[in-house]
């Protein structure tokens, strides 16, 4: 915006006006010369603190930190944090072993994950445990058995086995952050309306989406269904931390019921017809990603929205002919020949309190 107003465009700027106005020297070393530089330089700065102040007042999600400035001195909104995945582990070994708490367990990539209390294997010599990583982050949101080595290997520890680690998030993106701000804005939380409900679900680090339905069992009653930053059902340990911060912050007299979403897995399978050079590997990535991508919409549709009566909580409908649309925008898919959703050609139902997850994608 003031790119041209450099010290040296400034400087020429001031000894033009000088000249002209008062018919002193302006040649180099002179006294005008001496005046303007400083003073050029001075200007030129404040040019370019300038350039800031359009961010400061109309944040969009490339303004940064300005993002932060403005939802934390306007409308007290702070960016949530990340959570740390967990993940449930089981152990076979000597009888009476006991695995100390913090025992390090890693995957082959190197992410680590800590047991949280000690495991005493039982007189059959097996044992089961809860592993924490090391650090908050959708990364650590690994497969059933991907933690399959440890620091220090345990004498007496045969082998272990660990199930799927979940509810690791990252922190909140500019974008998200942006959105929670317009949306206390567009929809005020007042006297513990629904709004403010979701606005206090909303505030807890690593929730995605809160559906709020009032009065679901009579007068004084609310409802509250999850979903993780990752469109996944919430951990457990974030479901708890929203159900105490909203026991907290309740008006008396209401009974809050705060619940994980219920994942609805979606399988996809298709047989294209490929232009030529088209690789099916690289068609059935950005298929898989055009999917998830119609799958958040869905999601954001349903569980960004507070239902006044429990009868307003529908169930929505995952799209055949969309999935079909968005195989055929796929670049180097020229034709198909066949596309199942969920083993059918039909739309698939979603319970109200259901989340469309995707799961296996499989194009050739």
């Amino acid at each position: 915006m003031y790119e041209d107003k450099t010290p040296e465009a400034i400087k020429a700027a001031i000894l033009a006006a000088i000249k002209q106005s008062q018919g002193l020297s302006t040649m180099a070393g002179g006294f005008a010369d001496g005046v303007a530089g400083p003073v050029a330089e001075q200007l030129s700065e404040a040019y370019r603190a300038l350039e800031g102040v359009p961010s400061m007042l109309f944040v969009d999600e490339s303004s940064g930190g300005y993002i932060d400035l403005v939802g934390g001195q306007y409308y007290s909104i702070t960016r949530r944090e990340g959570t740390r995945a967990y993940c449930d582990i089981t152990f076979n070994g000597a009888p009476g072993l006991v695995i100390p708490k913090g025992t390090a367990f890693l995957t082959v990539g190197g992410l680590s994950y800590a047991l949280m209390a000690a495991v005493a294997l039982g007189p059959e010599g097996t044992g089961r445990g809860r592993l924490e990583a090391a650090e908050a982050g959708s990364a650590y949101n690994v497969e059933a058995g991907a933690i399959d080595r440890m620091y220090v290997n345990l004498t007496g520890l045969t082998s272990y086995r660990s199930e799927a680690a979940a509810g690791g998030t990252d922190a909140e993106s500019d974008a998200a952050l942006l959105a929670r701000i317009r949306e206390r804005v567009q929809r005020p939380p007042t006297s513990g309306n629904g709004y403010q409900y979701r606005q206090w679900a909303m505030e807890i680090p690593g929730v995605g989406n809160a559906k709020v339905v009032e009065l679901p069992g009579g007068p004084g009653t609310v409802s509250v269904t999850l979903v993780d930053s990752n469109d996944r059902a919430p951990s457990e340990e974030i479901v708890e931390a929203v159900t105490a911060h909203i026991e907290e912050e309740r008006p008396v007299g209401a009974a809050v019921t705060v619940a994980a979403a219920t994942e609805r897995e979606i399988t996809v399978t298709a047989q294209v017809t490929l232009t030529g050079g088209a690789g099916a590997g690289a068609v059935q990535d950005a298929f898989r990603a055009a999917l998830a991508g119609y799958l958040h919409t869905l999601i954001e549709g349903k569980y960004s929205t507070v239902y006044y009566k429990p009868a307003g909580d529908q169930p929505y409908a995952l799209l055949y002919n969309r999935v079909l649309a968005l195989l055929l925008n796929v670049e180097g898919v020229e034709n198909f020949a066949s596309l199942t959703v969920n083993g059918g050609t039909a739309d698939v139902t979603i319970q109200a309190g259901e989340i469309p997850v995707l799961g296996e994608v499989t194009v050739t």
